[in-house]
């Protein structure tokens, strides 16, 4: 099918995606849509089989609501007119995903569709395992998602993967401890957060808690005007001066700031008890974890703020989650099938019926002007701060060693947190064994 005649198709398509099932109702209009796409596909799939595909999505809770909610959405909608059903599949952390999909590239049992974690898009399409999308992604569709989540989307200028569940880490508090302890307003930068988290020992509690998060570090160290590598992704750089600093004042705010440091296999679980049980004020966690957050605080009778992280020198923010691919071993019909399900799943309405449901950005322009969007912001602010945020946002390292490279970086910092070894001279070690691998991989 030409470029053209599919988009063509697709237009038609997606105007008929009003949901007549848990996230929406049908209406005349839908109905009008679904006659036009009828029109409009003659000599497609409508009178042959029925094309199965599979999705797969990373996440529990709230984003694996939303995954399967959507995907029955499709189905009943767009997937019904055109004799498509597709099962959308759970497979852990994106790590997890990862891994399983490149056992099952080997095996040739590869789904259709899948997110993928946005460091990760360039390693698969080097290896051939996602399809270029310029064929089935309109030029105004793709002007249309927000510029600051599109670093990752490309790979020697193809696009391989449309913004989906993407995020921001942001600044969560405690407003009714902060309330407690007499403070009325969020850190802005590093030296307000050592005392607000020092003023909140009056109350008994701790006052930042921070994990040893390679995402995190990447906003530490780039609110401060450093980076954890070089521009061409050659060569570790957090050994100098201003990753050495936000190292340098985390450690010293557990010395002498009342900074709590979570580490070990369950540090992220040990954390979320702790802030449910309001022992920590202030921590740095993904805009996607919102809602679950605030529906935490709701039940345990406290109150939520959030903000833009902290900074050192500027504000600077990576950008992460998910977006989502196409892989690569499809029929023509597949890939048309599976097309039209990524347009689906990052039209208007699905995307403002993620960022509501989960807390994940809104990915397009013209989302951040929905009426829902702007009464949800009128009545939950804490959603728009992620949206401010991404004025400051960019991407992250896309070197296939990249992941290696910075468990190297974490073991480092686990070492600096939890021992009483030199800060400089560990990161100087650690930057060296990190460039090497960076390097050998390009």
């Amino acid at each position: 099918m030409n470029k053209n005649l599919f988009r063509k198709m697709l237009g038609a398509s997606l105007i008929a995606m009003i949901s007549i099932n848990t996230v929406g109702c049908a209406s005349g209009q839908a109905a009008e849509a679904q006659s036009s796409v009828k029109d409009t596909q003659k000599g497609s799939n409508q009178e042959g089989d029925l094309i199965e595909l599979e999705f797969w999505y990373s996440w529990q809770d709230k984003v694996a609501e939303n995954n399967q909610e959507l995907t029955e959405k499709f189905n009943e909608t767009v997937g019904k007119e055109n004799n498509i059903r597709i099962t959308a599949e759970y497979q852990g952390s994106y790590d997890e995903l990862h891994t399983k999909l490149k056992s099952a590239f080997i095996a040739n049992e590869q789904p259709a569709i899948s997110v993928m974690e946005i460091a990760s898009i360039k390693s698969f399409a080097d290896a051939g395992m996602i399809e270029p999308l310029e064929n089935y992604i309109s030029d105004e569709k793709e002007s249309n998602f927000l510029p600051g989540l599109m670093d990752n989307s490309y790979v020697e200028g193809k696009l391989y993967g449309v913004p989906y569940l993407r995020s921001t880490p942001i600044f969560y508090y405690n407003k009714t401890l902060f309330d407690q302890a007499g403070i009325t307003s969020a850190p802005t930068n590093w030296e307000e957060l050592a005392s607000t988290s020092k003023q909140l020992e009056s109350i008994g509690v701790k006052g930042f808690g921070f994990l040893n998060d390679i995402w995190h570090f990447e906003a530490y160290t780039q609110g401060n005007g450093g980076n954890i590598v070089n521009a061409d992704e050659t060569e570790a750089i957090f050994n100098q001066e201003p990753a050495v600093e936000a190292v340098e004042f985390l450690k010293e705010g557990i010395e002498k700031y009342n900074f709590k440091y979570y580490s070990g296999n369950n540090a992220s679980d040990t954390r979320t008890t702790e802030i449910m049980n309001q022992k920590i004020g202030m921590w740095v966690n993904s805009t996607g974890s919102l809602n679950n957050t605030l529906d935490i605080a709701k039940q345990n009778g406290y109150e939520i703020g959030t903000a833009f992280i902290p900074c050192g020198k500027e504000y600077s923010v990576p950008t992460g989650g998910c977006n989502i691919v196409m892989t690569s071993k499809l029929t023509d019909e597949e890939k048309e099938a599976a097309a039209l399900f990524i347009n689906f799943m990052t039209e208007e309405e699905q995307v403002v019926y993620s960022h509501k449901k989960t807390g994940y950005l809104p990915t397009t322009i013209s989302s951040t002007t929905h009426p829902e969007i702007e009464a949800l912001y009128e009545s939950t602010p804490q959603f728009k701060v992620a949206v401010d945020q991404l004025q400051y946002g960019h991407g992250r390292p896309m070197n296939k060693a990249y992941g290696e490279a910075y468990n190297v970086y974490i073991n480092a910092l686990d070492q600096i947190f939890t021992t009483d070894v030199k800060v400089q001279d560990t990161l100087d070690k650690a930057a060296m064994e990190a460039t090497k691998l960076l390097q050998e991989s390009k």
